[in-house]
């Protein structure tokens, strides 16, 4: 399809969401693209996998609930994905900055105490290594030397990287420009600030490591562990329950306590030997075990985020792998019990 045609499918879209898609993708770094055609391509994509679902949902499961709510929720999901990927790049061109501020700015400093003014020592700056900052600054520069103040040129690249860090230390040197102060030792000053941040950040993490350790146990190798116990239990109860029921000896291998109280001697069976339609299969355990681990390592990836970054967001690029692994072991632990206990059943 051409660009125009996914701006007609965006046009649907209030102003408001398509303003903050476009702050989002600069802020991300994605250049060259209007908001209108990303989210046009986007929501073509997202109703593109809910129609392919739409067809291939029924060869996979005759539930007429699966198929109703299923090819909604993967276009839902195609679309939340999408989301999530602008905002990993929104938060990694955030962490490049940050990483490089405090090395700018005491280069700015240096050249500030050089004789340059700060414009010239700003733009002297742009260096190829500092990555994304460098077109930052090269932006900044560009502003000033085009008329603007160099106040408003800071508070600009501020909108265009959505960094805390940054944000206080323009707050800062606008501050030092209007009250007219040295900005030589005020930029070492932010520059150092920064570095102790920094490196406090990364005594936190270290001293928590134990915390993450004890998280990433518990979510990808306890938890699988002990669903597959569950799932196990469940298919054998299942087999034990068929047994008899094949055997045609049900109602008389059924103690009498639980036929005169109205109960039923195993999970999913009604007094009198009759299999309850409403009972929770195998196949139920076996689902609500992969849904669990699944939300499991997602929380996990975002608390371990939370704890080494001090953004949950970071973290979710460690849920895939937290999930895969998770998944491995379940299935592994599964078909070891399935294996050694074989005889029994």
């Amino acid at each position: 399809m051409q660009p125009h045609a996914y701006q007609k499918i965006a046009s649907l879209y209030p102003r408001r969401l398509v303003t903050a898609t476009s702050a989002l993708m600069t802020q991300g770094g994605v250049e060259g693209v209007d908001a209108r055609t990303f989210l046009g391509f986007v929501t073509f994509f997202a109703i593109c996998a809910g129609v392919i679902a739409f067809f291939l949902v029924p060869f996979a499961t005759a539930d007429q609930t699966v198929r109703a709510v299923l090819p909604p929720g993967i276009a839902v999901a195609v679309a939340a994905l999408f989301y999530l990927m602008l905002m990993l790049n929104v938060e990694s061109r955030a962490s490049q900055i940050e990483a490089m501020l405090p090395d700018a700015l005491q280069i700015i400093s240096a050249n500030i105490r050089s004789g340059m003014t700060l414009e010239n020592a700003i733009w002297s700056s742009a260096l190829p290594e500092f990555g994304p900052l460098r077109d930052e600054i090269k932006r900044v520069s560009a502003d000033t030397f085009g008329g603007a103040q160099m106040g408003d040129a800071l508070i600009k690249m501020t909108r265009r990287v959505r960094s805390s860090i940054l944000a206080r230390s323009v707050k800062l040197i606008n501050e030092g420009i209007r009250m007219g102060g040295e900005m030589a030792p005020l930029l070492e000053a932010v520059a150092v600030d920064i570095r102790n941040s920094q490196l406090l950040r990364k005594e936190i993490a270290t001293s928590t490591l134990t915390y993450s350790m004890f998280i990433v146990f518990a979510g990808v190798i306890a938890a699988p562990l002990l669903f597959s116990v569950s799932t196990f239990y469940a298919e054998m109860n299942s087999d034990v329950m068929q047994k008899q029921l094949k055997s045609g000896s049900s109602s008389a291998k059924m103690p009498t306590a639980p036929q005169a109280s109205g109960m039923s001697s195993l999970p999913g069976m009604k007094p009198g030997g009759k299999v309850d339609p409403n009972a929770i299969t195998p196949t139920d355990v076996y689902w609500f075990s992969v849904a669990s681990l699944l939300i499991t390592t997602l929380f996990a990836g975002l608390i371990i985020g939370l704890i080494r970054n001090g953004k949950a967001l970071a973290g979710v690029k460690y849920a895939p792998l937290f999930a895969t692994v998770a998944l491995a072991a379940y299935s592994i632990a599964l078909a070891t019990m399935r294996a050694a206990f074989a005889g029994l059943k």
